[in-house]
């Protein structure tokens, strides 16, 4: 189900765009990266926000991502923020099954990612925010 937009890209679009982030985050590659394409300052900024340290506009928020994604790209390493196929997400998040509750992101701008508590007891940890993830109702 497609989301709306409101003057930029839609919730669904920004949510996928952020969970690419969050698992790069979580992989170790994009801080580095970043720094080598002169990016850190972004990636830095976009975390800030996420956390909830530094209030972003959405459409700010989307730009600065677009920023990202040119600076990498032109730097060799290519988009990195755009949803692709085979982005990966944690275990419990499988399409087609109906979803009450699990566990989601803690980020002032969430992301997609959602992980099952009967596979993750605790809450795992936000590799954007260092937060743990908080167990809420899911819309399916």
């Amino acid at each position: 189900m497609a989301i709306a937009k409101a003057g930029g890209l839609s919730v669904d679009e920004l949510a996928e765009r952020l969970s690419r982030v969050c698992t790069l985050m979580g992989s170790g590659e994009l801080e580095e990266a970043a720094r080598e394409a002169g990016a850190a300052e972004l990636v830095g900024a976009v975390l800030a926000a996420l956390r909830g340290d530094e209030p972003m506009a959405r459409s700010v928020l989307e730009r600065r991502l677009d920023i990202l994604d040119d600076r990498m790209a032109a730097a060799g390493f290519g988009i990195v923020t755009r949803a692709t196929k085979g982005v990966p997400t944690l275990p419990g998040n499988s399409p087609g099954h109906p979803v009450v509750h699990r566990w989601t992101c803690p980020a002032a701008h969430p992301c997609e990612r959602v992980s099952s508590a009967e596979l993750h007891p605790e809450a795992p940890v936000c590799a954007m925010t260092g937060r743990l993830f908080v167990y809420a109702r899911v819309r399916h």
